[in-house]
């Protein structure tokens, strides 16, 4: 999938110079009736974890889920997704240290 059709949320994500929670997260993703959506979104300028059900009726509502076939595919692009963050993540610290 092309990062630049990805929904605002994850693009987000992927940007490194984009703050985390204090638990050191980006976003947090979930499925249901094969959609992936994120449960902790960028409100106000703030980081905010939302319930199950929040950020599903938020996510339908805003139109901008990730929608799969199954549930297993929505779980496995999670993951690449939760690895790619990491990976750019990790590549701007080092850059910044290395400064």
């Amino acid at each position: 999938m092309d990062p630049a059709s990805l929904p605002g949320w994850a693009r987000r994500a992927l940007d490194p110079s984009t703050p985390m929670s204090e638990a050191r997260e980006t976003v947090r993703t979930m499925s249901m009736d094969n959609k992936l959506f994120p449960t902790i979104r960028m409100i106000d300028g703030k980081l905010t974890r939302l319930s199950p059900d929040e950020a599903y009726n938020m996510a339908i509502e805003m139109n901008d889920y990730i929608e799969f076939e199954n549930e297993a595919d929505a779980t496995a692009f999670s993951k690449r997704l939760s690895n790619m963050i990491g990976k750019k993540r990790s590549v701007m610290s080092s850059m910044a240290e290395g400064m």
